[in-house]
């Protein structure tokens, strides 16, 4: 993709950005993970064990729920995308469906 298809509108720009965002949203949701089960898992054990406990679980559940639901709207996204190319109302489908008259 060159920095020309950027306004020319030929090429969808959105499927080839899902895939980066995916992958910032999956670190951006570990990371977060981490946070969570060291300072609320191993800071609220110095008050209350259980309730430390019960954050470091709640940590890895977060990182696993957060990632399979990332990942499942990237694919649903990808899929819209891909019907609507399919179904011939995209760019590349006008390109390839021209309409010519005999002369």
């Amino acid at each position: 993709m060159d920095f020309g298809d950027l306004f020319s509108f030929d090429k969808k720009l959105a499927p080839q950005l899902i895939k980066p965002i995916y992958w910032i949203g999956s670190v951006l949701i570990v990371l977060s993970a981490f946070y969570i089960f060291i300072w609320w898992g191993f800071g609220s054990m110095l008050s209350n064990f259980f309730w430390g406990v019960w954050m470091m679980v709640y940590a890895v559940f977060f990182a696993v729920v957060g990632i399979l639901g990332l990942r499942i709207s990237a694919e649903v996204t990808l899929a819209i995308f891909e019907i609507h190319e399919k179904l011939g109302a995209g760019p590349a489908a006008t390109a390839t469906t021209s309409t010519s008259t005999p002369s």
